[in-house]
């Protein structure tokens, strides 16, 4: 369906007025160019008969009527985007067709209107930077507060076998059933629930994520390690919070990194 428009010309003192004048009309919005000696803005509706009927507000001053297909913004902005590459293995984008076709990276496509972890965080790099370390062949994952999921993604793409990915908001759910299809992962490979830790019950997984803050991570802690048969990987942790989460963590540092602000920390449950 078109966007129905009305481009009111008019003085720029008189910006406000009209403004105002189009709270009297069916107008879904409106944006306003400054033109120097005068002002463009230009009103937007979602039938002819609505426009039109507006334009009775605007006699006094210049006014157009017109249409045109609506403009997908978020196409246009996705469009603008770059593809962003982590580490040595990954390149993340929000559209499938910003990925380098020669690429020989592993390659996650994660739309950026979704809030829930993108890559483009240096918390999310430096997890998939961790990762990367690790042999996951034919492995458990489990990523706790996923998000988007480009973390169980990532795991699966580095070789495991299956990656449950969880979240205790309910909006997530719909970012990671959609990131999992767009990926091309079978569900049975990255099951999904909302919950929180204690829904798990048993299980025990070779690699466990956790990319939240540390007010979160700290108390689910010793209920998370007792599901770590290998590596746990803490992220979204300021560096002044180092300290805090490391004596707080029952397992042993093995690894760690940084990148401005941000620390991230390996710890294993099977180093000696």
């Amino acid at each position: 369906m078109n966007d129905f428009l009305l481009e009111i010309t008019c003085d720029p003192k008189r910006e406000e007025e009209m403004i105002g004048r189009l709270f009297l009309t069916r107008s879904t919005g409106s944006t306003s160019d400054d033109l120097g000696p005068t002002t463009l803005i230009t009103a937007y509706f979602e039938s002819a008969a609505d426009r039109d009927d507006a334009a009775a507000f605007f006699a006094d001053v210049d006014v157009r009527a017109s249409e045109r297909e609506p403009v997908d913004w978020l196409e246009q902005y996705q469009q603008l985007l770059q593809p962003i590459f982590i580490g040595q293995s990954f390149v993340v984008a929000p559209d499938a067709r910003l990925i380098p076709p020669d690429t020989h990276r592993y390659a996650l496509v994660i739309p950026q209107e979704q809030a829930f972890g993108t890559g483009s965080h240096e918390t999310t790099a430096l997890c998939i930077e961790l990762l990367e370390t690790l042999d996951l062949t034919r492995g458990r994952g489990l990523d706790v507060g996923s998000g988007s999921g480009i973390l169980a993604l990532a795991m699966l793409r580095l070789g495991a076998a299956k990656a449950i990915a969880f979240d205790n908001d309910t909006d997530a759910y719909g970012a990671l059933r959609d990131n999992r299809a767009r990926n091309g992962v079978e569900p049975s490979r990255m099951p999904l629930f909302i919950g929180g830790v204690g829904a798990l019950r048993g299980g025990r997984f070779d690699v466990v994520t956790m990319n939240i803050i540390p007010e979160v991570i700290l108390p689910l802690l010793p209920n998370v390690v007792t599901h770590v048969a290998g590596t746990l990987i803490l992220s979204g942790i300021l560096l002044q919070k180092r300290s805090d989460v490391i004596e707080g963590c029952p397992l042993p540092l093995v690894a760690e990194r940084e990148r401005g602000e941000w620390w991230a920390g390996m710890f294993s449950s099977t180093s000696s």
